[in-house]
């Protein structure tokens, strides 16, 4: 800090506050535990290299720079713009069977996401820009007036598409930018001032039909940031681990349901549940809220650090005069909400944004600190000498994509001596984990599949480990054991029926009928969040097996 302070032309609060996170996400990979965290970690040193390497190359070029990254992000848009839009004509089939329209992305909602950044900074380029241009001066075809009609179309282009994402997080994002521009633009203020009432009234009524138009889907966003927030308060300062969210959610959110069930006679009574939290519960892989999964992970002040480094990147940028502030609002309010700092296209793009914010107008190479220099060799030459090990874990992942369709087909064999090589550069995916794991308990090596799956359950918060481990000890006959895990996979999500199906067969192979027949009973009139198929085949299996019961004891009789 003090060598930051003496090579420094002038004290950069993004600079220091992107310094201060990287010495806590450091220190809390020397501290933690936990078989993902080398790559949470790469992830997140990268986005610190990107944003030094731009820093560096902003500083030296700061004109170019900016309007090349205009041009960039006015391109990616339109791009994506032209692909949703040829998705919603039935042109190209999108990347989710139930959304129409999902550009690159996976899904709708990253990608609504992507385009609310892109108008953000766009607009307010073009806006500003056009305020600011003397028509009778401007030269038709001068660089400030082609950028300003490519951010214009780029931006409109967007606009368009962004209603078809239906992502109500990446609206809501938009309009915080759009307010924040509102504030800084003399006229709009004096217009918000003397419209307060009718815009407050309009906004109220927006976000209370926002939220009814996707009434289920908001209360299990507001159900997972409770569980969240009960996870991060249980580990305290050190967090759960790197990558270790997943575990960490589930074990909370199965202490929240044992707690409503918990009683002096210690009765697996499931009618006690909340049913409308009940039927919430889900087991996501990440919070859907980047500040509580980074608190998670890493513990409160590596979320207070990820905050204070938004925050000062939005004060520089006003302070310098420049638009970038306005992608790193809806950056700021769609973390809220989302996960873009998961996804690629997003992540890349943040860094970049951050070195903008934190860049002067007219910048040199003096406003590059000496620590600066430091950090961006010193993570340049870590990940030189990672090289061969993150090659390894890629050449893993892709010889892992070959093979894992036997899981599919159900040829378990072949799934355990493939998976055996890749052990040592997977442990990082819970998918591998589990069809390793669940692989294992189909050919009779209980011991080891259960070796595998813990390590699972420290990643992901989905219940079929616990199940597979539960069926694991039942093979093994240690019946307490498996009855336990099955129970720990229902508190996990309590509205689903297969842990209950497990235990009812758990007390008929167990010769247990009194509990056998209560839990059939159970079964039978448990109410799944999503009934198909499936689950009615479960009942229909139970039935027989208490219609064969009944008649034994009959015959016997």
């Amino acid at each position: 800090v003090v060598i930051m302070f003496k090579n420094s032309a002038k004290f950069n609060l993004t600079d220091f506050s992107v310094m201060l996170f990287t010495i806590v996400i450091a220190l809390c990979y020397v501290f933690q535990h936990g078989t993902a965290r080398d790559v949470v970690f790469e992830r997140i040193l990268g986005c610190v290299f990107v944003y030094l390497s731009v820093r560096l190359i902003c500083s030296i070029f700061p004109k170019t720079i900016n309007y090349a990254t205009l041009l960039f992000i006015s391109g990616y848009s339109l791009f994506e713009a032209y692909k949703g839009l040829l998705q919603l004509l039935g042109e190209r089939t999108s990347n989710h069977y139930l959304f129409a329209c999902t550009g690159s992305f996976l899904n709708p909602g990253p990608y609504g996401g992507f385009l609310a950044v892109c108008i953000a900074v766009l607009g307010a380029y073009a806006v500003t820009t056009y305020r600011e241009m003397d028509k009778t001066r401007q030269k038709r075809f001068g660089l400030e007036n082609i950028s300003y009609r490519i951010t214009s179309i780029a931006s409109l282009g967007a606009l368009i598409l962004l209603p078809a994402t239906q992502s109500r997080a990446a609206i809501l994002a938009l309009c915080c930018s759009a307010l924040l521009f509102a504030v800084r633009t003399e006229r709009w203020r004096k217009l918000l001032k003397r419209y307060f009432l009718p815009i407050t009234a309009v906004v109220v009524v927006a976000v209370v039909a926002a939220y009814s138009f996707k009434k289920p889907s908001a209360d299990g966003r507001m159900f997972m940031n409770r569980i969240s927030w009960k996870a991060m308060t249980t580990h305290g300062l050190s967090g759960a681990g790197m990558g270790n969210f997943g575990g960490a959610y589930a074990t909370a959110q199965a202490e929240h349901f044992y707690a409503q069930t918990a009683t002096e006679e210690d009765l697996f009574d499931i009618s006690l549940l909340d049913e409308h939290q009940r039927l919430t519960a889900g087991c996501p892989g990440n919070a859907f809220n980047e500040y509580l999964h980074m608190g998670v992970e890493c513990g409160p002040l590596a979320m207070l650090s990820l905050i204070a480094v938004i925050i000062s990147a939005v004060l520089c940028s006003m302070r310098n005069g420049t638009v970038w502030c306005y992608g790193i609002m809806v950056y700021a309010v769609f973390a809220l909400f989302s996960y873009p700092f998961h996804i690629k296209q997003l992540c890349i793009m943040f860094p970049v944004l951050l070195a903008l914010c934190a860049t002067p107008k007219n910048g040199g190479i003096r406003d590059i600190s000496l620590t600066q220099y430091i950090m961006l060799t010193l993570i340049g030459g870590l990940f030189i000498s990672e090289y061969p090990t993150i090659k390894e874990r890629r050449e893993a992942e892709k010889e892992w994509e070959k093979t894992k369709h036997w899981h599919t087909m159900e040829y378990f064999e072949y799934v355990v001596e493939d998976a055996e090589q890749l052990l040592p550069q997977m442990k990082h995916s819970y998918e591998f984990l589990f069809a390793y794991g669940q692989s294992l308990n189909k050919v009779g090596q209980y011991e080891k599949s259960d070796s595998i799956l813990k390590i699972g359950t420290e990643l992901s918060s989905d219940p079929m480990f616990w199940n597979v481990m539960g069926n694991n000890s039942l093979a093994q006959g240690r019946y307490r054991e498996a009855e336990e895990r099955y129970k720990h996979a229902f508190y996990m999500v309590p509205n689903r029926l297969y842990p209950l199906y497990l235990l009812a067969k758990l007390y008929y192979t167990e010769g247990d009928t009194v509990r056998f027949l209560q839990m059939a009973e159970m079964v039978e009139e448990f109410i799944p969040k999503v009934e198909s198929v499936n689950t009615e085949s479960l009942r229909t299996e139970i039935r027989e097996l208490k219609s064969t019961l009944i008649m034994t004891n009959k015959c016997n009789q």
